[in-house]
């Protein structure tokens, strides 16, 4: 299925202009429709429950709160519009709502392509991670992840599909038909060692050369104690930060061999641009 929507949901001031600017790149590049979404809980958050408060103390507590949360609708609707300034040939909407925050992103996502969000830490008060959880987890659709330095055009040209035998490793590389169908390089690996490994990923690269002519496959190996994460993004980098295609695995199967610990990682830690789905 080709990107007609690209959902873009704020839940902080933290990489606005990074994930916003990704956004309209991938707008661009796939003539899609960017759709910025800002979900703001019906009640203030403030930090006390169940105890007394001095009225100035609370009063002063809830005045930033509010402060707080008018900032973030204006940077968030100003860094908006300002980017669909200069991608004047991208689509875009922006819309701001109050009420839970995972339901609605989860139904936002829904509606849509593909989700662009920020990786590493949540906002402060909860509702990033809600966020990411609910567009990744509960939405059925894939997510983008964006890392701190952002994401250069070029990086679209190479992708990097991550394989293992799963449910969501299969509907990962579905997902990012979109990315492979424009990429100049697909590079498909697994980190392993054995016949078991090596014999799964050349069937996949017999599978995916039905689709994609040029499909290049390593078995990586697993050795010196780093993580799969790691050993993944390495990849990527070392060919000019190129997309990483994986699944994602929920937090209940953190056990999962191999691949099962990779999505946390990546969560808190995403080094080149990263697209999932599970």
């Amino acid at each position: 299925m080709p990107i007609r929507r690209v959902l873009l949901p704020f839940a902080d001031l933290n990489a606005l202009e990074t994930i916003a600017r990704t956004a309209f790149l991938v707008g661009q590049q796939h003539q899609a429709q960017v759709r910025g979404l800002l979900v703001q809980r019906a009640h203030l958050d403030v930090p006390f429950r169940g105890e007394y408060v001095e009225p100035d103390v609370m009063r002063r507590v809830v005045d930033a709160a509010r402060k707080e949360r008018e900032e973030l609708r204006k940077r968030a609707s100003g860094t908006f519009h300002e980017l669909a300034g200069q991608f004047p040939a991208v689509e875009a909407e922006f819309s701001v709502t109050e009420g839970d925050v995972a339901a609605n992103a989860a139904h936002e996502a829904r509606l849509s392509d593909l989700c662009i969000l920020a990786s590493g830490a949540g906002s402060a008060n909860g509702e990033g991670d809600e966020l990411r959880d609910a567009a990744l987890f509960r939405s059925g659709r894939p997510v983008l992840l964006v890392p701190h330095g952002g994401v250069a055009a070029n990086s679209f040209e190479r992708v990097v599909i991550a394989w293992k035998e799963s449910v969501e490793a299969a509907r990962a590389v579905a997902a990012a038909q979109p990315f492979l169908m424009n990429a100049t390089q697909v590079h498909l690996v697994t980190v392993g060692d054995g016949d078991e490994a090596a014999t799964s990923l050349q069937d996949v690269e017999q599978y995916l050369q039905l689709h994609y002519a040029e499909v290049r496959s390593e078995l990586l190996r697993k050795r010196g104690g780093k993580e799969v994460s790691d050993i993944l993004q390495h990849k990527a980098e070392v060919l000019g930060g190129a997309v990483l295609v994986m699944g994602a695995f929920s937090r209940w199967r953190w056990r999962e061999q191999l691949f099962g610990g990779v999505t946390d990682s990546v969560l808190r830690e995403a080094r080149v641009p990263i697209v999932m789905a599970r």
